[in-house]
């Protein structure tokens, strides 16, 4: 991990809520905050550890888990910069109730809590625009929760394979950075049934994948799995 210090006014990828801050309120994050490089598998930050900023990644992808039962990580949701992680806890439990993790390299700020609690209290449109990022994250999360739950084991495949080239790579072919236990991780299934999903969509020529690079022969047919479950 690499630390350095910033101006958040001359910021290249600020937020919609950092965007409409004056600059004596820039300034003030300015002050209080830091700017961290992770490498793939480093933590931004652990389960049941104080929460002292709220985390905003610049550039990366992340993976939002927490322990379940017997020891066995759960993988709530994929994350993909620019985003605000954390931003439920600001009023709420200090303690944090998830993992974050890099999963390729990623940037990220850490803003000091009592710092971004005191600009949501003095700019309205800094706090609507913080209101509107922790709606819209839970309703894409209502509908992926619902979604998953009527799909079968080839249906989640496809939608993980989807995402990834549509949502992240904007590319047919990709690395994917997830191992066959976090796919198993994040879709509720074993390991055993990603790796059958996954050389069942080769045999029907649906994709090619050689470890973790993936290359999707027909988009059109692995769409239709994800649609139909």
């Amino acid at each position: 991990m690499v630390i350095n210090t910033l101006k958040c006014k001359n910021c290249p990828v600020k937020s919609c809520a950092a965007s409409v801050l004056e600059d004596g309120e820039l300034e003030l994050m300015s002050n209080n905050v830091s700017e961290a490089q992770f490498g793939k598998g480093e933590a931004l930050f652990k389960e049941n550890i104080l929460n002292s900023h709220i985390t905003y990644i610049q550039s990366g992808l992340v993976k939002i888990h927490m322990n379940a039962a017997e020891g066995k990580d759960y993988i709530i949701k994929l994350v993909k910069a620019p985003a605000y992680l954390g931003l439920a806890t600001i009023f709420g439990d200090r303690v944090n109730n998830y993992s974050a993790t890099a999963l390729v390299p990623t940037t990220a700020c850490f803003i000091d809590i009592d710092t971004f609690k005191r600009l949501i209290h003095k700019n309205g449109g800094f706090a609507f625009e913080i209101i509107a990022d922790i709606s819209r994250n839970e309703l894409l999360d209502y509908k992926r929760f619902a979604i998953q739950s009527h799909k079968q084991t080839p249906g989640r495949i496809a939608g993980v394979i989807l995402y990834f080239a549509e949502k992240v790579y904007q590319d047919n072919c990709f690395e994917l950075p997830l191992s066959r236990n976090e796919i198993a991780e994040l879709i509720g299934i074993s390991r055993e049934s990603v790796t059958r999903a996954l050389m069942n969509l080769k045999k029907d020529g649906i994709i090619d994948i050689d470890k973790h690079h993936v290359h999707i022969l027909r988009m059109d047919s692995l769409q239709k799995i994800d649609k139909v479950g």
